[in-house]
């Protein structure tokens, strides 16, 4: 019978977004690292630190459209050195950077001394595309604001620089290339010194010589050379004396870029188009989540001179969202339940959420409600993999029921007073109430609301009822709801179902004080006019504040810095695929924490891939020892993990053997073991004659065969620590453990270094020395191998890259004298290709 199911082909596959938050977690302690952040409710309670600048409303009873990072505040808890990241993988397609900030200059008034307040205009804008189901696509927009000017890299080298600045190459006067003499005894000028360019590199025919000084844009790089794709009309000198060349032949043409003469030849610039001014890129340029955007940006305040750094964040999209957002639903109500239609689409088949629903019973254990079991007063969403980080998740079921061994998982909540609490819940509804798996494309709780707002952008229905709230008029109930505008009363609706509403507008404004709250606030996607668009409307705005104080300096310099603030208009002009200034919001943080795969985990399909032939609960005991110390084992990077596993595959081969084998031909022992060498008679009497495994004299090798192979292959070898051929240290610390642990003395280490990370393992203190038969077991074969990976710093040369050359160096540390390093190379480019850990 022909096999019905539907197969997957390569057109069919959705790509996989990318995502993750835009910065990482401050070290701990003098000498800790930064880490990323995989837990979005961990963010909330960074974002609390913030006193002004929360979705979707700020501190001050504005609308506010995305999330604000300042040093003082929440930057305090974040790695701001490493930086503003991308949040998903997408484009840039428009940019503006400042040489050096514009200043806001406010005269001394009212015995108040002079302000001079620097302020960015910098941002990035990006482009993502999502698809969900095939043929249905969002188009939305990340945007980063208030980035740091190009003065402040250059004071601080330390600090990288994004990669999508528009960058030229300047000829340094490291660049020595000289004219050759003329056919009729013309002599090369001894000023005109510069950069040869080439028809090819590195040897192709002398085109003409660029003079130091000048500036050209390159674009193909290889290795070591790039390709002309602009020089500005640069006047060129002729590679022979008294020869004329046309400034027309540098385009396309190579230079080198490296160092000669004890420099570079090139330096990196950044043209003055580039500068100070929006940049609408020619061609958008690819960036991937996690990338860098920029660092903090300078944004001092208009009210006392202090400096001030901080970012915007936010998320954009057109009214598409409602409809991408009904269609992705309805897919998963007719297909969710079925892997195989997941299978088609490239996408996984498991459900990425779990939801526990307001009042539903925490248990004390698992199974076991207990006594004073308290019921839950918010709505929680987590992902599975962050859920699965913590001690003792999940726990199966001892008896399966009638739809089978469920697990159960330990989440944390709050009850009805926003008091924290914890407790037990099954993956799926139960006694204690609605519990939920859910797919991230359903957008579960996301909620679109485009009721109409405040044109000056407050969250009232009138400017003077947001004067009169701001300025505490005498006026009744000045922060009702009543006052509200109609789509902020929508917003404090869905936030607080069932407030009074007397003081509305106070709690929106510390609405992200409380992380629960903040957590639903996150999943409401907003429609309202963009604050970098239409710069007139904040007159109203000043004009009815000034009705109450009179005329303010600092209302005229902050007008003048919108003006200046605002891109939508020169963007648009460029990029007509940009929406209207009036866009849906989406949360940035809430974007990434639904979409986001949170802490990355081996999973058993992984490993499949990687090892078909092995056993199933051999491959998911790797995966679980290597998930729970992800961070102690140093592979908390894709690079890391697949240089890893190229070198795993090669050593234990697609069953996952987790012992040496030694099924040898007698020639090969005698070739390659000095013991052999000189006994070659116990070669020919243990080894294989000419067919596996059968020996001179027609017997099968056997296991007293093996064991003296063992032993005359690593007996008596001093640098592993074993005894001589008759202590049987050879066979009986063979090589073991996913990267064939081989040695007594390698052993040993292998049990100190297990000890000093007893904290890590508190239930097993153990001696692999004694019992070296452990490292066959699945864990302590993993575990093994990654002390190997740790002890030998493999790590930090699994960073420098992703080349053959780097693939090269790694196998010569984990087996020196292999002839396997090219098919090492192989594994690396398959896995890194699939993009099997990323």
């Amino acid at each position: 019978m022909a096999d019905s199911t539907p197969q997957n082909s390569p057109s069919d596959r959705l790509k996989q977004l990318g995502f993750a938050f835009p910065f990482r977690k401050k070290g701990q302690g003098n000498a800790g690292s930064s880490a990323d952040f995989t837990d979005e409710h961990e963010f909330y309670k960074v974002l609390k630190q913030e006193p002004t600048g929360s979705y979707s409303v700020s501190g001050k009873g504005m609308w506010h459209g995305g999330i604000h990072v300042t040093e003082a505040g929440a930057g305090k808890s974040l790695d701001l050195k490493y930086g503003v990241r991308c949040i998903v993988d997408g484009h840039v397609v428009a940019y503006r950077m400042n040489h050096i900030y514009p200043v806001s200059e406010l005269p001394a008034q009212n015995g108040a001394s002079a302000i001079s307040a620097p302020y960015s205009t910098g941002f990035a804008l990006v482009r993502h595309s999502m698809e969900f189901p095939k043929g249905t696509t969002l188009t939305f927009y990340s945007l980063y604001v208030h980035l740091q000017d190009l003065a402040d890299y250059e004071s601080d080298a330390t600090l990288s620089r994004p990669a999508y600045w528009s960058k030229e190459y300047k000829v340094t006067e490291f660049a020595q290339d000289s004219q050759n003499p003329g056919p009729n005894g013309q002599t090369a000028s001894a000023g005109r010194k510069g950069l040869r360019i080439r028809a090819s590199y590195p040897s192709g025919t002398i085109l003409g010589i660029l003079p130091q000084g000048a500036q050209v844009v390159v674009g193909t790089r290889a290795h070591g050379w790039g390709q002309i794709k602009n020089a500005h009309g640069a006047t060129l000198y002729p590679p022979i004396a008294g020869e004329f060349v046309s400034p027309d032949v540098a385009t396309n043409g190579w230079i080198f870029l490296g160092k000669e003469h004890g420099g570079s030849v090139v330096t990196e610039v950044i043209p003055d188009s580039s500068l100070d001014q929006v940049v609408v890129l020619p061609e958008a340029l690819k960036i991937n989540a996690g990338d860098l955007i920029g660092h903090l940006g300078r944004y001092d305040s208009l009210s006392q001179q202090s400096s001030n750094r901080m970012v915007h964040i936010e998320v954009f999209c057109d009214d598409s969202i409602k409809t991408f957002i009904t269609q992705g639903k309805a897919w998963i109500a007719d297909n969710g339940a079925h892997p195989d239609r997941w299978q088609q689409l490239g996408l996984p088949s498991a459900p990425t959420i779990l939801r526990v629903d307001q009042n539903t019973t925490l248990y004390n254990l698992p199974n076991q409600q207990g006594q004073d079991a308290k019921q839950t007063g918010v709505i929680q969403v987590a992902s599975f993999a962050e859920l699965a980080r913590q001690p003792n998740n999940p726990s199966k079921e001892n008896t399966a029921g009638s739809d089978g061994r469920k697990l159960w998982w330990h989440v944390d909540s709050a009850d009805t007073l926003g008091k924290d609490m914890s407790g037990w819940v099954r993956e799926d509804n139960f006694a204690g109430g609605r519990v939920t798996r859910e797919f991230a494309q359903k957008w579960v709780d996301f909620q679109p609301l485009d009721d109409a707002h405040d044109p000056t952008h407050t969250m009232f229905a009138t400017t003077k009822a947001f004067v009169d709230y701001s300025m505490g008029a005498n006026v009744p109930e000045p922060g009702a709801l009543a006052k509200l505008s109609p789509l902020m009363a929508s917003i404090y609706r869905a936030l607080y179902p069932t407030g009074d509403g007397s003081k509305a507008a106070d709690e929106l404004c510390a609405a992200a004080e409380n992380p629960w709250t903040a957590l639903r606030m996150s999943r409401l996607i907003i429609r309202h006019e963009s604050e970098w668009a239409n710069p007139d409307k904040w007159k109203q705005l000043i004009a009815e504040i000034e009705k109450r104080t009179g005329p303010q300096a600092q209302h005229e310099a902050e007008q003048k810095r919108i003006e200046k603030l605002v891109w939508w208009d020169d963007v648009k002009r460029h990029l007509t695929d940009l929406p209207g200034s009036d866009v849906f919001h989406i949360h940035p943080i809430g974007l990434v924490g639904n979409f986001g795969k949170g802490k990355f985990q081996f999973t058993l399909a992984m490993m499949q891939r990687l090892f078909p032939h092995a056993n199933r609960d051999a491959l998911q005991e790797v995966a679980e020892e290597l998930n729970t110390h992800l961070d102690i084992y140093k592979l908390d990077t894709p690079l890391r993990r697949t240089h890893f596993f190229a070198q795993v595959v090669q050593e234990t081969g697609s069953s996952l053997s987790r012992e040496e084998g030694f099924i040898w031909k007698a020639s090969s022992l005698i070739g390659t073991f000095s013991y052999f060498h000189h006994h070659p008679d116990q070669a020919n009497a243990r080894g294989y004659h000419q067919v596996r495994p059968i020996k001179a004299d027609g017997t099968s090798m056997n296991q007293s065969d093996f064991e003296a192979i063992a032993n005359g292959a690593y007996g008596g070898r001093t640098e592993l620590g074993n005894g001589d051929y008759a202590s049987g240290d050879g066979w009986r610390y063979r090589g073991r453990g996913l990267k064939q642990l081989t040695g007594r003395a390698n052993y040993r280490a292998f049990t100190r270094w297990h000890a000093s990370l007893q904290n890590e393992w508190t239930q097993e203190v153990l001696d692999f020395e004694t019992s070296p038969d452990l490292l066959v077991q699945p864990k302590y074969a993993a575990r093994s191998a990654a002390y190997f990976w740790v002890g030998h710093n493999l790590p930090a040369e699994a960073d420098k890259g992703a080349s053959a050359a780097q693939v090269n160096a790694i196998t010569a540390i984990v087996n020196l004298s292999t002839d396997s390093y090219a098919a090492r190379v192989n594994n690396f480019n398959a896995i890194y290709g699939r993009g099997d850990f990323n």
